[in-house]
């Protein structure tokens, strides 16, 4: 029994950490009892109830510096709540060892670790207590807010502050009680993360403490910086007028976050107003006595990029290497065009602009070639990858990062020498490679992809698929009517009577392109079709998407088509109620639409439905909708719907102006597309003169 209890003994000393072994084996050093305190406060397991009670148990003296370096390692994001334990048994023990800066240095950490919970529990009780917060503390209080998108309630704490007096101070110099470097910090903090209306509500209601320069130039430039960050282009025009009018001064950073703003604006909605307006920005620039940089056409190369639009950021890098630009392209601005060029397949013209730039004497970093040898190994162009790898050797810039992408590209491809190669490489240069040498092994790792696949069997797999496919028609159940692009179903679905739309394969086309586009088509289909539902606009509930298949299962919409119903009135007299009820529903359906930022693409009385029901219109077919916000989208939508009504059903009278006038009251939007609707119209009418 005694040498059991020796052995226990033995034991415990050797499973407790040495901070802990000092303090049991006798009187502990100043030392290994902090390192105590700081395991129990900052890494320490058990409930929060048992941090007092462990403190209590070390016996330690609470000291003002004991406290500071506790809270400056308490560094975790789960130490928060232990933290403000052991500054309220801190309290307990001596009050007079927790000074207001002890507070300020805690809240400073929970804000800088994200902990928003514990942090909002410290400054309430700072609040509470009549405490000033220091401007740094506050500053890193408000930012953990606005980046965490809690913007308002960083507003709510600035006008409590405010309201008791207790905002941060920076001497008599600068304001007095603080308000105005506070505020300003509220400005910047809103401003970074795009929260410009915010912002602007603060310096409307300090606007005494914020019309001191220099201030009144940074509030505006982070005003402007703002509106930018929103994407709210004609508030940063605004804000830039107003900053030239005033004589603020502007630099470089200020005209390129509004170029940045105005290119994202029209990549989204307008990319073939790219180029124009954002050398009207650079003009504008130029005219302000602020002289381009790299930068600033770097940011219309990446949005040109991404809208792949190769020629314009070719001629716009063509032109900065001539030098007509008014300065001379980066790494950066080669990377851009580079890469765009290798995700179009043009692979050649991108290596030789490579070599183009080497020869101009613009070094690379290696952050160009990861980028590019990246793209290259995604477009399955693994060849071209090592091509640029050996560049990338002769430029002195390999690292481990590279060898694990190619090591683990050549293998998932079957080529499993050219991975050792590599792999041998690495290990002659000293280098630690982060992926497996398993995957050198053929019997550990499964090639991917098609690359040891013969395209005859990748085609005569795709061609068997898409029999197989067709073999399935028969299960959809009875035709009820086939288009250009797909067959519709009439079928059952969970006990439901539903309508099967599919999509069948093209035999003109490449089967493996077929399928592709089929999906794609399909996919839009149904995203365009459920966002148009959440829109407010009536359509069959979406039941199912089949991909393999390459179909849509909708609700079954019991009712007659318009266009039936107004051929209808042709032979049978014209139901005015029922006409104008129709010609209202229809105006109200399309503007939520456009509104919505969705075009319909085909608004054929064919495809509204007006239920047995209760008489509601329900639109179909969204085959070939888009989402687009541009006026010129949205009138030729318009202007289909009109040829439709004037080609079939001319007989019920001016339809379409009762259409309009429903479209008018539904849709903010209406008077933008209706101009447009007039200038589509004329196209129109001179298209039908020529012939």
């Amino acid at each position: 029994m005694a040498l059991r209890r020796l052995t226990a003994a033995a034991l415990t000393r050797t499973a407790l950490p040495p901070c802990r072994r000092a303090l049991c084996s006798g009187a502990p050093r100043d030392g290994d009892l902090e390192a105590a305190v700081r395991d129990v406060v900052c890494s320490g397991s058990g409930s929060l109830d048992e941090v007092g009670s462990r403190l209590d148990r070390l016996g330690v003296a609470v000291s003002p510096a004991l406290v500071d370096r506790v809270i400056d390692s308490c560094g975790g994001v789960n130490s928060g709540r232990r933290l403000l334990r052991f500054l309220s048994w801190c309290r307990s023990k001596d009050p007079g060892a927790l000074g207001d800066e002890a507070l300020d240095r805690a809240i400073g950490v929970l804000a800088r670790v994200g902990d928003l919970t514990a942090m909002r529990i410290a400054v309430s009780d700072a609040e509470t207590a009549g405490r000033r917060m220091a401007p740094e503390t506050f500053t890193a209080v408000v930012e953990a807010l606005v980046d965490a998108g809690k913007e308002d309630e960083a507003v709510r704490l600035f006008r409590g502050l405010e309201r008791q007096k207790l905002l941060p101070e920076r001497g008599d110099s600068v304001g007095g009680d603080g308000v105005w470097s506070s505020s300003l910090t509220m400005v910047q903090a809103l401003c970074k993360r795009g929260y410009a209306r915010e912002a602007q509500g603060v310096v409307y209601h300090h606007k005494s403490e914020l019309s001191v320069e220099p201030m009144v130039s940074i509030v505006e430039r982070s005003l402007l910086h703002g509106w930018c960050v929103h994407g709210n282009a004609k508030e940063a025009r605004r804000v830039l007028d107003g900053m030239k009018s005033a004589g603020v001064p502007l630099g470089l950073p200020s005209f390129n976050d509004f170029l940045h703003c105005v290119c994202h604006r029209n990549l989204k909605f307008n990319p073939s107003a790219l180029v124009p307006e954002a050398m009207d920005v650079l003009t504008e620039m130029r005219s302000y006595g602020v002289a381009p940089a790299a930068s600033s056409f770097n940011i219309l190369l990446s949005c040109l990029g991404r809208a792949r639009r190769v020629k314009e950021a070719y001629r716009i890098l063509y032109l900065m290497r001539e030098g007509k630009s008014g300065c001379s392209p980066d790494w950066v601005s080669y990377y851009l065009v580079v890469k765009v060029l290798y995700l179009t397949g043009r692979i050649v013209r991108g290596k030789s602009l490579v070599d183009a730039m080497l020869e101009s004497g613009v070094l690379p970093t290696a952050k160009f070639f990861h980028g590019l040898i990246g793209v290259l190994c995604g477009t399955e162009q693994v060849d071209h990858a090592l091509d640029m790898f050996r560049l990338m050797k002769s430029c002195e810039l390999v690292d481990t990062r590279i060898y694990d992408l190619l090591i683990e590209k050549l293998c998932r491809n079957g080529r499993f020498e050219l991975g050792r190669e590599l792999w041998d490489d690495a290990t002659k240069s000293g280098l630690v490679l982060g992926c497996s040498e398993d995957l050198l092994d053929p019997s550990k790792t499964e090639p991917q992809g098609r690359s040891r696949e013969c395209p005859s069997v990748a085609l005569l797999s795709a061609t068997s698929f898409m029999a197989t496919s067709q073999e399935q028609e028969q299960d959809f159940g009875v035709l009820l009517k086939q288009g250009a692009e797909g067959r519709v179903f009439v079928s059952t679905f969970v006990g439901r009577k539903c309508v099967i739309k599919e999509r069948f394969s093209k035999k003109y086309r490449h089967p493996l392109l077929d399928a592709k586009l089929t999906l794609k088509r399909l996919n839009a289909e149904a995203r365009c079709m459920t966002k148009a539902r959440r829109l407010g606009v009536p359509t069959p509930v979406l039941y199912a998407v089949d991909p393999l298949l390459h179909t849509l299962t909708f609700e079954y919409v019991d009712g007659l088509s318009v266009k039936d119903i107004l051929l209808g009135f042709g032979s049978n007299g014209v139901n005015e109620e029922r006409l104008n009820d129709i010609a209202t529903q229809i105006g109200n359906a399309v503007g939520k639409l456009h509104d919505g930022g969705l075009v319909h693409g085909d608004l054929t009385t064919s495809n509204m439905i007006i239920k047995n029901s209760n008489s509601q219109l329900v639109l179909i077919d969204f085959g070939l909708s888009f989402t687009s916000t541009i006026p010129e989208d949205k009138a030729v939508d318009l202007y289909v719907l009109e040829r439709a009504l004037i080609s079939m059903h001319s007989s019920c009278g001016d339809v379409m102006e009762k259409i309009m006038a429903a479209y008018r009251k539904a849709s903010k939007q209406w008077c933008s597309t209706q101009n447009k609707l007039a200038q589509v119209r004329l196209r129109g009418r001179k298209r039908a003169m020529v012939g």
